[in-house]
């Protein structure tokens, strides 16, 4: 079967048109990570849902998991190919998008509200299946979690920064909520997700050149170190204002049940605590 890239963004498209070279970083079931230039590239399989790193090819998860890739091995990219060098074999995957996504996120239309767009997002938390931040979302009662403790810290700092956020303390407010990098476990810990999330609503809104927008850039700018290099690459492209093709989808407003569907197919719960993050930010900022 030939291995060919079909689906990608064009954040990564120009990634792979300006990067000669990099390495493996990390190989998953689904995914092969390609460390390039301070940035992660993901080789994913066939349907896989589209991130700003994304290079979807057209491999099923079986046959895109390969023994003979390893972390560490070299990798030449350019704007035909990617090449691995995996143990005296080369893995061609043939650059050929069919399609590729504006991951740049652009505010919902003048026509539009953001009350409308916080009414959507709403009606889809309240749908999803209580995992992760949801949890902090919900009015139904639940039992205790493994994950309880992580819950609690980030809903004292919700809280908190909601406070600062009314008194106009958009600098504190701001270092509040980012000492949520790194919070939880998985390749992209929840607390990460959520802070997207946040950062996406803001541009949404209109509102990425707040005074709070501005002071929380610059926190996490300066935290992206305590959090894992995954994690960290997503929340640099959401600093970059770069993100998954389900956020770039809501300026046009999709129903709940669509936006609940395209969250949930990212990762275990990253989708979901990503929409959280923009229900919490959209509460924030509507009147």
């Amino acid at each position: 079967m030939n291995r060919l890239i079909t689906h990608t963004s064009t954040y990564a498209d120009n990634i792979l048109c300006q990067c000669s070279s990099g390495i493996v970083h990390s190989v998953y079931n689904k995914t092969i990570n390609i460390q390039t230039e301070g940035q992660l590239l993901a080789l994913q399989s066939a349907a896989s849902p589209l991130s700003p790193v994304s290079l979807v090819t057209n491999l099923e998860q079986e046959d895109l998991a390969s023994p003979v890739i390893r972390p560490g091995q070299p990798v030449r990219l350019s704007g035909e190919a990617v090449e691995i060098s995996s143990s005296g074999q080369l893995s061609v995957f043939t650059y050929r998008p069919v399609h590729i996504y504006r991951s740049g996120l652009v505010p919902i239309p003048s026509g539009s509200s953001s009350a409308a767009l916080y009414s959507q997002v709403r009606m889809a938390v309240k749908g999803s299946d209580n995992s992760g931040f949801c949890l902090l979302f919900s009015s139904a009662p639940r039992t205790a979690a493994p994950n309880d403790l992580m819950l609690s810290a980030a809903g004292k700092r919700m809280s908190r920064c909601r406070i600062l956020f009314r008194e106009k303390e958009y600098s504190e407010a701001a270092g509040v909520l980012a000492g949520l990098i790194g919070l939880g476990i998985g390749l992209t810990p929840s607390g990460d997700d959520f802070l997207c999330g946040i950062l996406a609503a803001l541009t949404l809104c209109g509102q990425d050149a707040h005074p709070f927008a501005r002071a929380l850039a610059i926190q996490l700018e300066g935290r992206l170190s305590d959090t894992n290099d995954i994690s960290r690459t997503f929340l640099h492209c959401a600093l970059q204002n770069q993100f998954s093709q389900a956020v770039c989808s809501l300026p046009h407003l999709p129903p709940a049940d669509e936006i609940l569907r395209n969250f949930s197919a990212v990762g275990h719960s990253s989708g979901t605590d990503t929409l959280c993050g923009i229900l919490y930010a959209l509460d924030l900022l509507l009147p």
